[in-house]
């Protein structure tokens, strides 16, 4: 099929189309003062390069967009099976050969994923809740990583880090996990390094949970992310969706019939875990929510901490937050005509029978008692603080749960706690005593020192020279309590940079874009400089046979809805150049121009005036 020519004469519909699109052309809703500087638009595609920075193993070179990033560590790929440069017993190697080593090398592959920070260990607590909270966020406001046309980098990252984890799970022929492979390096011996990672050859042991050491926390956040990874790729994917499910279910399978414990060894004070019950949760609501299968919810149930979502926050040390919100949206989906869930969870956790339950109260909580002081500081700049390591990772993260909060209860639109996470990104953002942003690269006044050995390519940490490459988008360790900061290389703790700081970040930029995004925020055109090109988010090749038009379909999810007379209203004022499919899918006259005429006309299809588009007819 020859493709159109399309004309974009937009300008000459602005008078026709303005009083159209007032009501529809903000997604999320009406416009916002805020200026260029505070947007999170940018602030989106820009807090997902992390990743690309901080890929590992032997496909960076195909899926980092960043030309100087290379692949590495590449001798991952050949850890040596035994029980020195692993945690597994010579015993235990021996009985399990033929699942660990079947072509018989007397190695194991471990390559890939993603190092933690600006060292170069793939620690594996914050693997698994960066990767899956990266996909919650996603689950949650996918609606605006399409319209911003963020979506597919997003994928590409949410398929590095599950294909990863499904790859780093060794099964029996019967499908029963044997062995998975939650840590790859040591963090004492990496820490005494200050190299990229493309040049590094530091010893790498490798930590794996086995029966012997079940390591309930990772096993569980491991199968979380699966979950999730099925609940984003169902429709687009279904064989990957359903391959990822299957790991889910084999990962919560081996934490429901092992010991549950939490493991220290790998992780040392780094990331010692201080307990399961929140990851073995967070897996177990989610596989529910893909599965309806009653037995993950008895399993919740069993562990189910009520109270305590609301005196922390989203981190890799509790999930609670996170699993609380799944949880309440469960009730709200299954269960909302009756107290059948209440009432089983007080049965099996021991409840008193005439306890209130209300699953949402305690995220309502959680997010008042960070505005009011209650768990956190509030520094002279107003700014939310609660632990020198990484506060603006933290803080971000209760952005996110007061965001999605918003969006379950108040009628997907912003409240009084949504206005807060606002005032907090926009602190994050330069609105503070230091006239500071903590976000790489994201303005004039951005930090310019993260501690990151690959951004960096300086001799040492203590080397003051100018970074070699921008680590745009990385969200640094943040403030003090008293809004101080230190925006040196060597600082590694305001001046940190992980991905698990980034992980609630990305969602959070995204919902803050749902309710307050306005025509002064956009993405950066051709972003990164110099960035590789990629092909799409499964790395498949690109071919000539022409894409299929569904006419008014304009962010390519198969349906046709009011994100899509959002996005064409955005393309007629030019907020936007292009949309995710085809300039021919907006046509819907057939005259070659994508103009008001056809916003009044895919206007008219949804409110069920027409049934089919004049170009169809």
């Amino acid at each position: 099929m020859e493709m159109k020519k399309f004309c974009k004469r937009r300008t000459s519909a602005w008078v026709i189309s303005i009083v159209i699109l007032a009501a529809t052309v903000i997604s999320g809703g009406a416009l916002s003062s805020a200026s260029a500087q505070y947007d999170y638009a940018r602030a989106l595609q820009y807090s997902l390069m992390m990743y690309d920075a901080n890929m590992c193993g032997t496909g960076v070179e195909e899926n980092s967009r960043y030309t100087w990033r290379g692949d590495c560590h590449v001798y991952d790929a050949e850890l040596p099976l035994d029980s020195t440069n692993t945690n597994m017993s010579d015993g235990f190697i021996s009985r399990n050969s033929s699942v660990l080593d079947p072509d018989g090398t007397g190695t194991i592959d471990v390559a890939g994923g993603f190092h933690d920070a600006g060292d170069h260990v793939k620690f594996g607590m914050p693997q698994v809740y960066s990767a899956s909270t990266l996909g919650w966020g996603f689950y949650e406001f996918r609606e605006q990583f399409e319209e911003l046309g963020q979506d597919v980098h997003t994928k590409r990252i949410l398929r590095y880090f599950n294909d990863y984890l499904m790859k780093v799970t060794f099964r029996d022929s019967s499908g029963d996990v044997v062995a998975y492979c939650y840590q790859v390096g040591d963090g004492d011996v990496d820490h005494a390094y200050w190299d990229p990672p493309e040049e590094n050859t530091m010893f790498r042991r490798g930590w794996f949970a086995t029966e012997e050491l079940p390591s309930t926390d990772c096993i569980s956040g491991a199968a979380a992310s699966l979950a999730i990874n099925y609940m984003n790729f169902k429709d687009e994917d279904p064989q990957y969706a359903e391959k990822s499910l299957d790991y889910a279910k084999a990962l919560f399978d081996f934490a429901y019939s092992n010991n549950k414990e939490v493991n220290d060894d790998g992780p040392k004070i780094y990331y010692a875990s201080s307990k399961w019950e929140d990851d073995y949760c967070w897996a177990g609501v989610w596989l529910y929510l893909a599965t309806q299968d009653d037995f993950y919810l008895d399993e919740v149930f069993k562990y189910y901490d009520y109270y305590a979502p609301a005196w922390w926050t989203h981190c890799w040390n509790d999930m609670w937050p996170g699993t609380a919100i799944i949880m309440a949206q469960i009730n709200d989906k299954y269960d909302s005509n009756s107290s059948n869930f209440e009432d089983r969870l007080r049965q099996a956790s021991g409840m008193d029978q005439w306890a209130e339950i209300d699953f949402w109260s305690q995220v309502e909580l959680l997010v008042q008692n960070w505005m009011n002081g209650e768990t956190v500081t509030i520094t002279p700049g107003g700014y939310a603080f609660l632990n020198r390591w990484g506060s603006a990772r933290y803080n971000t993260a209760t952005q996110l749960v007061a965001l999605v909060y918003d969006k379950h209860n108040n009628g997907d639109s912003p409240s009084q706690y949504s206005e807060w996470a606002r005032d907090q990104m926009n602190y994050l953002m330069g609105d503070n005593p230091n006239n500071l942003s903590y976000i790489v690269g994201y303005n004039d006044n951005s930090v310019e020192f993260p501690h990151h050995r690959a951004a960096s390519r300086t001799s040492n940490a203590e080397d003051p020279s100018t970074h070699e490459h921008v680590l745009y988008g990385a969200l640094v360790g943040g403030p003090g309590e008293n809004d101080e900061h230190i925006d040196v290389t060597h600082d590694y703790i305001y001046n940190e940079v992980t991905i698990d700081y980034n992980t609630a970040f990305v969602g959070a930029a995204a919902g803050l874009y749902r309710f307050f995004g306005d025509s002064s925020m956009s993405v950066t055109p051709n972003f990164p400089p110099d960035g590789r090109e990629l092909g799409d988010s499964s790395g498949g090749d690109d071919d000539d046979t022409p894409p299929t038009i569904l006419y008014g379909d304009l962010n390519g999810d198969g349906l046709i809805d009011s994100t899509d007379i959002t996005l064409m209203g955005r393309y007629i004022l030019e907020i936007v150049d292009e949309f995710d499919v085809p300039l021919e899918a907006a046509d819907l006259n057939g005259d070659g121009v994508v103009d008001s005429s056809d916003h009044i006309i895919l206007r008219r299809y949804l409110l069920e005036m027409i049934s089919e588009f004049p170009v169809e007819q």
